[in-house]
């Protein structure tokens, strides 16, 4: 018998329907009890139910018409009552009674639910047939081995989330998974609908156990960008785009190819995992095409200037990792021991892929450190390669430093050209496509350029700092001392926030300096500070003047310094190892890179800002809006300048946009992990469980306030949550917020030097899986010293935080 079309109603009334229909699932006996039935025969009720389910313990649940609708699940609104003894009666009723209780003023015209409890339970979880962020067509099964509560209830982080494209032709990498998916269609089928929250069990035999199904809500009336698509062709094509580009290439080092969003030049954190054309051919255009590349040959490191680091998968930004790797690799190295050396950090980062934000901290060398001996001895590398290897890298480590006129010290000379070559172009008579090119020009060869050089020094200089712990020569107090010391733009911005409080500092001279900064450095639609600065920071627009001083000012900077015998200790260790500068030049250059990174970023990005907001202009001129200009490729804007045609400059940009806004629905609702090792991973994958960065020994708990209401909420004494460490939410740190946490981000990512300048507990990178788990939660405590991030329960607005911040 065939039975179809079925409707969705309550819990208990869908799971009713589900009986002795389903071939691929099953769902355990039920009791339904009206309220108003119950209310009247208590006793009567307790016979009928021990008569009808014979388990030992039983699941009171609650059956609500306001539950699972089409527009509300109230998921874990009303109450549930697990491990009732069935033979105990006084311990039903109350049970019972606590569901009605949970009900309010509507319990006459709810039921309740009983079941046997499930005892045998393998694993439970929730299957959605929808991937929630984007609602595309996806299975997303989140489960736990742990109990039966752990994943509806987040009660802890032994948790594994699994993706499969709806038309995956890869099977599951376990057998009760390809159950589920069967029978989470057989479900789609019966109920004629694609948008599905399945909860269920797995027995020890692997047999499916249904506990809930209830529509999608979020899918109601929401659009949904995959839907029309055919994305079984475009994932095909993606599989063999993959397959082609992993295979050996004759100049560049390694057997196969790895693929990621975080690595290096990680672009989920600079302009996220979606961008518009826009964002993502600007960022190509000004780093990750050439210019890296230029830089890392620069600076010492492999040849790679033919090769693009960023590859965009259906406009999905992925770090090419092989090619990255060897970028990495010391170009004086010999070709044989570069081969092994760039195979070795695949396999690496494949054995711990909760490293591929951290991968030059965790996996590659790319420069000489006091540990560095001890961390290549671990390699696998014989004692000659090894021997090589680090004198390479101690030759080019001390060419980056070398006192006078380093590399460091030319790329700093470099981007001080920047502004004045910038106000020339917009002071000049130059046409608006004209300056838009020339802008570009100089952004990349006195902006980007010099930046990408500083950047580096800059990661040599926290991994040199780092080792100072590793070996002893600097306790976990003084590597935080000196960070404190640093004076960086963001605690010049915090300074002069607090003096624009204060009226120390006029309005429009905040705005002259910081104006150009936004969250979304590379967005077009993200307004600039000046563009919205009550949105920003409305504490300083709203706040009556005040005296200077009556408002708490900024940390100062406080000078670290050290003793001759402390200094005279790492000069010796300096010498053995074989490095040509002093500990003073070395603290010098460490404090002046990380100081400059900042700088350099500050100034690349006006001309950055510049360029938008020209883009932005062009547009005006021909009736096109910002979210128009958008989804146009930068590259359609320099062929203006290079060429002509007979078509005007507003038609030409209007079919580029009109073919990007098509080709945008592929990137909106195709999901990928965040680090691809084989083909195989665009139709099927597990969400990596990260490692996140934590960012001082702090103790904090506090209220949570996700990104979304940033400009809508106080945010003050509160643990912030963002997608990523992009510079331009600086803002925040300006707010006194008790924490941070981001999705994105590494170890040396902006936020996480801002952060630990500021003795601020926070958490860098806390990947898909465990920023979506904790987005869910009111309040949050991390524990830095434990690296932890715990969930709570409360209501106290005022944050808890330990002494030891």
């Amino acid at each position: 018998m065939t039975h179809t079309s079925l409707q969705l109603g309550t819990k208990a009334e869908t799971l009713a329907q589900l009986q002795g229909v389903l071939r691929h699932a099953t769902v355990l006996p039920l009791v339904r009890i009206p309220v108003v039935d119950y209310l009247a025969n208590p006793e009567g009720w307790y016979h009928r139910v021990c008569d009808t389910l014979t388990s030992p313990l039983l699941a009171v649940r609650s059956s609500s018409t306001l539950e699972d609708t089409a527009t509300s699940s109230m998921a874990g609104h009303f109450a549930s009552v697990l491990n009732v003894p069935a033979a105990d009666p006084d311990a039903l009723h109350q049970a019972i009674g606590e569901v009605i209780a949970s009900y309010g003023d509507l319990e006459r015209h709810q039921e309740v639910l009983i079941q046997p409890m499930m005892t045998d339970v393998a694993c439970s979880g929730v299957a959605l047939t929808l991937d929630l962020d984007m609602l595309a067509p996806y299975y997303v099964i989140e489960y736990s081995t742990t109990g039966t509560d752990v994943v509806t209830g987040g009660k802890a982080d032994t948790r594994r989330t699994y993706v499969c494209f709806k038309q995956s032709p890869v099977p599951a990498p376990e057998a009760w998974l390809d159950k589920l998916i069967t029978a989470c269609r057989e479900l789609e089928a019966l109920f004629q609908t694609d948008a599905l929250d399945i909860e269920f069990g797995v027995t020890g035999q692997e047999e499916i156990v249904l506990f809930q199904v209830r529509p999608l809500a979020k899918a109601h009336g929401a659009p949904r960008p995959g839907k029309t698509l055919d994305l079984s062709v475009a994932l095909e094509k993606l599989y063999k785009k993959i397959d082609k580009l992993s295979r050996p290439h004759p100049s560049m080092m390694g057997s196969h190819a790895l693929f990621g969003v975080m690595p290096d030049w990680n672009p989920a954190e600079i302009i996220g995992i979606r961008p518009k054309p826009l964002a993502l051919s600007l960022y190509k255009e000004l780093i990750t095409d050439q210019i890296w590349a230029i830089q890392r040959e620069k600076y010492g490191y492999r040849d790679l200037k033919s090769h693009p680091l960023l590859v965009s998968f259906f406009g999905l930004p992925y770090i090419d990792i092989r090619v990255d790797f060897n970028s990495f690799i010391p170009e004086a190295l010999d070709p044989k021991t570069a081969e092994k050396l760039a195979d070795i950090y695949l396999e690496q980062l494949i054995e711990s892929p909760q490293c591929h934000d951290k991968v030059e901290f965790e996996i590659v060398h790319s420069c000489y450190c006091l540990n560095t001996p001890e961390r290549l001895g671990t390699l696998g590398l014989t004692s000659d390669e090894q021997q090589r290897f680090q004198q390479a890298l101690l030759t080019l480590t001390n060419r980056i430093i070398q006192e006078d006129g380093g590399l460091f010290d030319q790329d700093v000379q470099a981007v001080q050209e920047l502004p004045t070559r910038m106000q020339a172009v917009m002071d000049s008579e130059l046409a608006l496509v004209d300056k838009i090119y020339w802008l570009i020009e100089d952004c990349k060869r006195y902006g980007t350029l010099p930046f990408a050089g500083i950047a580096r020094a800059a990661f040599v200089a926290v991994q040199l700092l780092s080792s100072f712990v590793a070996v002893g020569l600097f306790t976990p107090d003084d590597y935080q001392a000196f960070l404190n010391s640093l004076n960086t733009i963001s605690k010049q911005l915090s300074a002069d926030v607090h003096a624009w409080q204060s009226s120390v500092l006029s309005r429009e001279e905040f705005v002259r300096r910081y104006g150009h900064l936004r969250p979304g450095t590379y967005d077009i639609l993200s307004p600039r500070y000046d563009q919205s600065l009550d949105v920003y920071f409305p504490t300083a627009l709203k706040s009556p003047i005040l005296d200077p001083g009556t408002e708490e000012a900024p940390t100062p900077v406080t000078p670290f310094e050290l003793t001759p015998d402390h200094r005279a200790r790492i000069n010796e260790h300096l010498h053995a190892h074989g490095f040509q500068f002093s500990v003073d030049h070395l603290l010098r250059f460490i404090r002046e890179a990380i100081e400059a990174r900042e700088a350099s970023k500050f100034e690349f990005t006006k001309c950055l800002s510049q360029i938008l907001e020209s883009i932005a202009q062009l547009g005006e001129r021909v009736g096109l809006s910002r979210e128009d200009m958008a989804f146009v490729d930068v590259e359609s804007i320099r062929k203006l300048y290079v060429s002509l045609t007979e078509d005007d400059v507003g038609t030409r940009l209007q079919a580029d946009i009109r073919q990007a806004r098509q080709h945008y629905q592929y990137t909106q609702a195709l999901k990928l992990p965040s680090l691809i090792r084989k083909p195989q991973d665009v139709y099927s994958f597990y969400l990596d469980a990260e490692r996140p960065t934590f960012v001082t020994q702090g103790v904090v708990e506090a209220p949570v306030v996700l990104e979304a209401d940033l400009y809508n909420r106080d945010v003050t004494g509160c643990i912030v949550l963002i997608r990523s460490a992009d510079p331009g939410y600086d803002f925040l740190f300006a707010k006194n917020i008790a924490g941070l946490v981001t999705q994105y981000g590494g170890a040396n990512s902006h936020m996480a030097i801002r952060c630990a300048e500021l003795g601020l507990p926070a958490v860098i990178g806390a990947g898909e899986a465990l920023f979506n788990q904790w987005t869910t939660w009111d309040r949050l405590r991390i524990d830095g010293i434990n690296q932890q991030v715990l969930p709570l329960y409360g209501t106290s607005a005022q944050p808890m935080v330990s002494a030891s911040r």
